[in-house]
């Protein structure tokens, strides 16, 4: 179950920077594509993962209540793993409905304000707590060698895509709010 996971993982990574990128050049204005059928396909997939995670959790928190010792210092990392993905979920219920709507089937953006712009900041640093907490053991399941040097490069690039996503919620709402 881990290695589909691993492999769930990387196809989520890849549709989400693809999604990120392309959100992002629509929200600075560059952009008109909408690919919703991208998103859709992204959130089956997250939907997926995170019920494995629940699962994986799930045994863990059986293990703890069996042998009485949670170790939550030795497994922070697994926590924090677990509280990003928990605040993902809960977030991109914000964002799913942050910017648009229909009525009578015509397509309405909303009012982007500063609630909005707080849940999107809030989305892309959890999201990057919980890619950035994932990378070595995803590179691990994958078999990478010299797993230093590879982790760093794809931290530096997933940093660098997080943060040009966050730059659009804010430029979006400076245009909106402009």
């Amino acid at each position: 179950m881990r290695r589909f996971n691993a492999i769930l993982s990387m196809a989520i990574l890849a549709l989400f920077l693809l999604h990120g990128i392309l959100g992002a050049y629509q929200l600075f204005g560059l952009g008109t594509a909408t690919l919703r059928g991208l998103a859709h396909m992204l959130l089956t997939l997250v939907a997926v993962h995170a019920v494995l995670g629940v699962k994986l959790t799930w045994d863990a928190l059986r293990v703890w209540r069996r042998t009485g010792a949670g170790y939550f210092r030795q497994n922070a990392l697994f926590w924090a793993r677990r509280v990003s993905g928990a605040a993902i979920m809960v977030l991109m219920a914000f964002h799913v409905t942050a910017f648009s709507y229909t009525v009578e089937g015509a397509f309405r953006l909303k009012w982007f304000d500063g609630f909005r712009l707080a849940t999107q900041l809030l989305l892309a640093a959890s999201l990057a707590v919980h890619v950035i907490a994932n990378v070595k053991p995803m590179l691990i399941a994958f078999g990478v060698r010299r797993l230093k040097p590879r982790a760093a490069d794809a931290l530096f690039l997933l940093s660098a895509l997080l943060l040009v996503m966050a730059l659009g919620f804010v430029i979006y709402y400076l245009r909106w709010n402009g």
